[in-house]
């Protein structure tokens, strides 16, 4: 459960910062869509983060999960974000029409995106030193 709370954590600073990122991307081609934030939306980028960074819980298992049960996850938990933050986008004004909605649910995907490479990569290096730590174990016996 540790692990799992060190990553969602982990999430909550990752989807904070590709959040800011991909605002800042679409604001380089959309003009002014996102122009005029107010004083309260560094605070609305990281309740959109924590939020997002929750559903995380969903990846604690407390034996290793067959590849079926990860990718079920994995869609649950996409299913669960998109909702959250168009739950909040709704509420919070960002769009009014479909086709706004629809921007904020393909940005949406570009951060989930970004969030699992990270994740990947992450996990991939730790798995690697672990591999190199236990090979130096072996081959020192």
């Amino acid at each position: 459960m540790k692990d799992t709370i060190k990553m969602v954590v982990s999430h909550f600073f990752i989807i904070s910062v590709s959040v800011m990122t991909v605002i800042g991307v679409a604001n380089l081609f959309i003009a002014d869509r996102f122009a005029g934030y107010g004083i309260e939306f560094p605070f609305i980028i990281l309740l959109v983060g924590a939020t997002s960074a929750l559903p995380s819980f969903l990846f604690y298992f407390r034996t290793e999960p067959t590849k079926k049960q990860f990718i079920l996850r994995m869609i649950l938990h996409f299913i669960c974000i998109e909702a959250v933050v168009l739950g909040e986008g709704r509420l919070l004004g960002w769009y009014d029409g479909i086709t706004e909605m629809l921007l904020i649910a393909v940005m949406v995907v570009v951060v989930y995106v970004i969030v699992t490479l990270i994740t990947m990569y992450s996990e991939s290096k730790t798995e690697r030193g672990i591999n190199e730590a236990l090979n130096r174990l072996n081959n020192e016996e």
